[in-house]
């Protein structure tokens, strides 16, 4: 199982790379292998059809909470 301490903001600057990277026009940025599997390990990613990867449900999730107005920092 991989493991990897996600530092405060590191899991969603990760997941926005993977965000960003499904765009049609965005300049595709590797994952670390290691955090590729710490996401996946978290269910945060999936590999895609076309061999890159693709967020999850749960991820988007993550990724809102994320932001500054999430409901939950209020």
């Amino acid at each position: 199982m991989a493991l990897h301490r996600f530092e405060k903001g590191e899991l969603g600057h990760w997941l926005r790379i993977v965000a960003d990277n499904s765009e049609p026009v965005a300049l595709e940025t590797r994952l670390p292998t290691h955090v590729a599997e710490a996401l996946q390990t978290l269910r945060c990613i999936d590999p895609g059809p076309d061999g890159g990867w693709r967020i999850t449900d749960k991820g988007k999730l993550a990724l809102r909470m994320e932001e500054p107005g999430a409901i939950h920092l209020r």
